[in-house]
């Protein structure tokens, strides 16, 4: 009895292991992808919000949203409410790593990028590998 009840237990770790070992290619393949979209990021939109510069980060369309908080950047979430500023290069892009893992969601992969170890934004990938835009702007 003890022994059914164990197996009880284990029995959906041992499904989530086998799951995460089906998408680990995927994972790897997402984590390089994101690799390449991160290294390509430019400014496509600087906006002041109380008393922090939002930064609109992409390529063609949006990707990520940071906010600068004495030079640093920081999380964001939410749309930008504050009034457009001209573009301008900011150093700190240089600086964006990705973690050494990628999150496996519904219908998408997330990456997380970093800045000097700390994470600044969640930059996410559809199942075929292509940068999804940021939720609430418009392709």
């Amino acid at each position: 009895m003890r022994g059914l009840a164990l197996l009880c237990k284990v029995a959906p770790w041992g499904l989530t292991l086998l799951g995460l070992a089906w998408a680990q290619g995927g994972e790897e393949r997402a984590l390089v992808r994101c690799l390449e979209v991160v290294r390509t990021l430019e400014v496509q939109a600087l906006y002041r919000e109380d008393g922090a510069v939002l930064v609109l980060l992409g390529r063609d369309r949006p990707l990520l949203l940071l906010a600068l908080e004495g030079g640093r950047p920081m999380p964001h979430a939410g749309l930008p409410r504050g009034r457009p500023m001209g573009r301008r290069p900011l150093p700190f892009l240089r600086e964006l790593t990705l973690a050494r893992f990628v999150a496996v969601g519904e219908g998408e992969y997330r990456c997380f990028v970093l800045h000097r170890g700390r994470v600044v934004g969640v930059l996410r990938l559809a199942k075929d590998f292509t940068p999804l835009p940021l939720e609430g702007f418009s392709p």
